[in-house]
């Protein structure tokens, strides 16, 4: 590359002061790229000296000045702070410019020599922070996980066409990773710190792109823990134009605290997968999604990590969605998706983690063909924006996002069952309304839905009302689905909700087993519920609802190709602790919000500032 003319002469001056434009040279100094960042400062200074003279240079701030209203910033090249002369302002005013492009003066391009896992984590390891691992085209086997602990960016030559649903595969992976290893089987796993959380990012600081991860005929056997699996704490990650091809694992797992985007992308399952888990337990320095919890939702905020721009072709037309917990938050817009139910979160339920904290799903396309899934999903926790998607294909059989609770016939540790008597939920204070012992051993029931059992007694009262009998031995029980008396025996034939799903929502009652009915009002963590206290340890102290306030679920504008409408619901059977109205909301909400910018400001690829002029 030609050195930059430094003579401010062939700078057009229109109408300008001449020694005002001549300092318009700073910027052509900036052309050469391929100049180290010392050497432009070296320029830029002496250049100042010749123009400004010493009485100018004497009224600049200086690094060193104490008073400068500016710090330097680490791993930049910084050439001069504002300054007070006429000549010394000029140059302030490129200030900001200079020190983005020493940036990428510094920053290094390392070409793999081929996309085997010894060159690819050979370059990623010789890569400084800010730098950019190019990955050539071919086919390989990958056997172990490549460990990013930096943010660079990895580019290889795959592309995705968004409007033809396709890809060109050309630098493609493909999953031998052993599922032996901990954590189990990422084939990317980025572990990155840096950024400002609290700062909107504009430009990626860890950049994944351009890959195919294929199945391997060799490895057939699933994964927990996603293709990609992110952690660290980021707010500016991007995943773009990666094609997820047939795998035995979902796409994408985000832990510890993340933000950003995954665009472009596209996702061939033939397996039942999910699409990805998302999670964020250690928002804000916390653990297990505690710190999620304590905050208001940041409705349309880049508070999130969004999915957008995305195709998914499911195959199997099982699975295919997307999972969240730890205090998650994500953004699912924009996106086409074939024959998934897509939305599904884990509650505060199954270990000490929290359950998923918000979600926002909009202006997406979901296509049902004959046998794929008839719901667009379901929500065990946290708040839910649903709007402007479009149902196509087979009318969906149940066209409601379904509110749910596990804990109401589970009793997971350490949160337990959700039974009227726990301290974590918000109980009907009447308090016990019966006890007694078992009469009968209990029988599950065919469906393994339900299991019966009989007790002594005339207790047909509880036959509705969504009240929950608990086996005071066990801790375990369920809501009461039915209640049937039988005057010649003086006993009631107890029917309550069982599930094989864990083994903690197998009830079961012996003969003489001690049972209590109370009933629960809402459960901790459940939709309809938001921001509370900031809880910690392991064995946090219970207190009803941990204080948290209303928030609200919202669907509005969902339309199926018959013209229905698809809406949030609390199901069928009803579960007892959701009230429309107070928990969800089939209209928009009445408060103001506007979705976050789309595209996703990581999502640009905005070319280097050229042909820079001063006009009039």
């Amino acid at each position: 590359m030609p050195k930059a003319n430094l003579d401010g002469g062939a700078l057009s001056r229109n109408g300008y002061c001449g020694k005002s434009i001549e300092h318009m040279a700073y910027l052509l100094i900036c052309r050469d790229l391929g100049q180290r960042a010392a050497e432009i400062q070296a320029r830029l200074l002496a250049l100042l000296d010749a123009r400004s003279g010493a009485a100018s240079r004497a009224g600049r701030h200086w690094l060193s000045d104490p008073d400068s209203p500016f710090g330097s910033r680490p791993n930049y090249a910084t050439l001069f702070q504002p300054c007070r002369s006429v000549a010394g302002r000029l140059g302030a005013l490129f200030a900001a410019l200079l020190l983005a492009i020493s940036g990428a003066v510094q920053a290094a391009n390392i070409n793999a020599r081929s996309p085997s896992f010894a060159d690819v984590s050979e370059a990623v390891a010789s890569a400084a922070k800010g730098d950019t691992v190019i990955v050539p085209a071919g086919t390989v086997s990958w056997t172990k996980t490549l460990v990013i602990n930096k943010p660079i960016t990895l580019i290889g030559q795959t592309t995705v066409n968004y409007t033809n649903e396709t890809a060109n595969d050309q630098t493609i992976i493909l999953d031998d990773v052993s599922r032996s290893v901990s954590p189990a089987a990422p084939i990317i796993h980025a572990i990155v710190t840096s950024g400002n959380m609290a700062v909107e990012p504009t430009a990626p600081l860890l950049q994944i792109k351009g890959f195919t991860f294929r199945v391997s005929l060799n490895t057939t056997t699933g994964a927990p823990n996603g293709a990609i699996m992110l952690a660290g704490t980021c707010p500016a990650v991007r995943i773009s134009n990666c094609h997820f091809d047939r795998l035995y694992q979902s796409s994408i797992y985000t832990f510890g605290w993340i933000y950003g985007v995954m665009d472009n992308c596209l996702h061939t399952f033939t397996q039942r997968v999910l699409l990805g888990t998302m999670g964020m337990p250690t928002y804000n320095g916390y653990q297990y999604g505690d710190g999620s919890w304590a905050e208001a939702a940041h409705w349309g905020s880049y508070k999130f990590f969004f999915v957008e721009n995305n195709v998914v072709h499911n195959v199997v037309k099982a699975g295919g969605n997307m999972d969240a917990k730890r205090g998650a938050r994500y953004v699912l817009r924009n996106s086409k998706f074939y024959d998934c139910s897509v939305i599904q979160t884990h509650g505060t339920e199954g270990d000490r983690d929290r359950g998923c904290r918000a979600i926002e799903f909009y202006n997406n396309i979901c296509n049902r063909s004959t046998g794929g899934p008839g719901t667009p999903g379901g929500l065990r926790s946290g708040n839910l924006l649903f709007h402007d998607n479009k149902y196509t294909g087979v009318a969906l059989g149940n066209p409601w996002v379904g509110a749910w609770v596990a804990r109401l016939g589970t009793a997971f540790t350490p949160w337990l069952l959700a039974s009227g008597a726990n301290p974590w939920d918000k109980n009907d204070p009447h308090g016990l309304y019966a006890s007694g012992t078992a009469a009968t051993a209990s029988v599950v029931s065919e469906t393994e839905g339900s299991t019966s059992f009989k007790v002594a007694g005339n207790l047909s009262a509880y036959n509705t009302g969504y009240y929950t009998i608990q086996n005071t031995r066990t801790g375990l029980g369920g809501i009461i689905r039915g209640a049937v008396y039988n005057s010649t025996s003086n006993q009631t034939l107890i029917t309550c909700e069982y599930s094989i799903a864990w083994a903690t929502s197998k009830v079961t009652f012996n003969i003489g087993d001690p049972f209590r009915i109370c009933r629960v009002l809402r459960v901790l963590d459940q939709t309809g519920l938001g921001a509370g206290k900031l809880l910690s340890g392991t064995a946090p102290t219970a207190t009803p609802l941990n204080g948290a306030v209303n928030e609200g679920s919202y669907a509005w504008n969902n339309t199926q190709a018959n013209g229905t409408k698809v809406a949030i619901h609390s199901g069928a059977p009803a579960n007892p602790t959701f009230v429309e109205g107070r928990d969800y909301f089939n209209f928009a909400p009445p408060f103001a919000y506007t979705p976050y910018t789309y595209p996703h400001p990581l999502a640009r690829d905005l070319a280097p500032p050229s042909a820079l002029q001063i006009v009039p």
